[in-house]
């Protein structure tokens, strides 16, 4: 057994052959490394044109989703109901004006509480604006009536083939603290203001919020839109659900709500 162990020991070391490794020169790799190099570089230069050539159509693309172009000419629908009207209904229906922002703040839990004022917040029809005068707060009628004019607005769209936009809302409680502050710059703000109950809003009819990509939003103006939206106020006025000024200079609806 130790002999055909020493022949097949034999024999395998004849028939095994070891691969050559081929060696590479300094100058040899000093040639390659310059070669990945320019390789390197000539990708980067590529891709620089390529990223040059690239950028202003997609950009413009962009831009286009995120900010599309004004659609129509705005028209809306002139409503009169005059200061005096507002203040009627805002005093009859609302809460007791504000002194200042600290008296707001002092009392606004014991108001939600007793259910006489309540939050305004984006929904599934409106959107609220990035407000500096005023609070997002309103009493359970006027956040009603919003919640109605969004459904009404919306018919009317899906009746037109329109998107889905949402009406802002730019104004709505303020003290007699904001109101002040307002009036030195805006000199439409009256010093009796029916926005002091909390029965009274605005709401920007020049654009509409879109939505435009997945979670993006978007100002637009889009003039059908905004004639709908006009006719769906008009609707609740003439039920006997609000009154109504539109305002040429601020472009948008000031409206309280009656009931």
């Amino acid at each position: 057994m130790y002999f055909s162990e020493i022949l097949i020991k034999k024999f395998s070391d004849n028939m095994a052959f070891a691969v050559p490794k081929t060696k590479i020169s300094a100058k040899q790799r000093k040639r390659l490394r310059k070669k990945k190099i320019k390789i390197k570089a000539a990708l980067i230069i590529l891709i620089m044109i390529s990223a040059v050539i690239l950028y202003y159509p997609v950009k413009r693309k962009i831009e286009r989703v995120l900010h599309p172009a004004p659609i129509g000419t705005v028209k809306v629908d002139w409503y009169k109901d005059l200061n005096p009207i507002h203040l009627k209904y805002a005093r009859r229906n609302g809460v007791s004006p504000f002194k200042t922002n600290n008296d707001f703040a002092e009392k606004i839990d014991e108001l939600q509480k007793e259910k006489k004022l309540v939050e305004i917040s984006d929904n599934r029809y409106y959107r609220v604006c990035h407000l500096t005068y005023s609070h997002a707060f309103l009493t359970p009628a006027a956040k009603a009536f919003l919640n109605d004019l969004g459904k009404k607005f919306r018919e009317k769209l899906d009746e037109k083939n329109k998107p889905d936009y949402y009406f802002q809302i730019s104004s709505l409680l303020r003290t007699r603290e904001n109101q002040k502050k307002l009036s030195r710059i805006n000199g439409n703000a009256s010093p009796n203001s029916s926005h002091l109950f909390g029965t009274t809003f605005d709401i920007p009819y020049f654009t509409v919020i879109k939505r435009t990509f997945l979670w993006n939003e978007a100002e637009v103006t889009d003039g059908t839109a905004s004639k709908l939206l006009s006719e769906a106020i008009g609707e609740l006025r003439k039920e006997g659900r609000c009154v109504v000024v539109t305002e040429r200079k601020e472009r948008c609806f000031h409206i309280t709500v009656k009931k």
